[in-house]
């Protein structure tokens, strides 16, 4: 049975480059200190740069009502649909522009080297952690489960529905 986050329960923290807030749901090991796995949720309010993860792979997600542009070194990348998504380096340059005004980012942030599987929508494979993108039969929308020991999540029903980590 998973344990279910509700995002009263995220802990909220400025960002490392101290352009904004983020919502900690989660990481591994669990405590204060580095972690091998973090798992949160950004309030993109302003234009501007990311902060910068060396030592990471980096995944973000749409997962607010607005799309996002998102310079990643040069390159555009626009998220318009609730779990479009990136995956870079986690030292990537990522500047975003927020042409509809503020939207929420999912960050998963996995230390090199650590094998994982990261995806959204259903999953046929026993995973660690769920984030409804919107609601599910079982779990609330912006709601989380984290499963200890992993188990096979229930099936969701759309292909943008959820983002997990395996």
């Amino acid at each position: 049975m998973p344990r279910i986050l509700s995002p009263a329960e995220f802990r909220s923290q400025p960002w490392k480059n101290g352009g904004g807030v983020t919502h900690e749901i989660v990481r591994w090991p669990d405590g204060d200190g580095d972690y091998d796995v973090r798992i949160s949720i950004a309030d993109d309010r302003t234009p501007g740069p990311f902060s910068r993860f060396a030592g990471y792979r980096r995944w973000s997600f749409l997962a607010g009502p607005a799309p996002i542009v998102l310079d990643v070194a040069g390159t555009v990348h626009e998220l318009v649909a609730r779990g479009d998504h990136i995956e870079v380096a986690g030292d990537t340059a990522i500047a975003c522009e927020l042409p509809a005004g503020p939207t929420r980012l999912l960050n998963i942030l996995v230390r090199d080297g650590l094998a994982v599987q990261v995806g959204h929508g259903p999953s046929p494979l026993e995973v660690r952690f769920v984030y409804a993108l919107t609601a599910l039969p079982w779990l609330r929308e912006g709601h989380a489960a984290v499963f200890d020991p992993p188990e096979r999540a229930l099936a969701t029903p759309g292909a943008h529905d959820a983002v997990w980590l395996r």
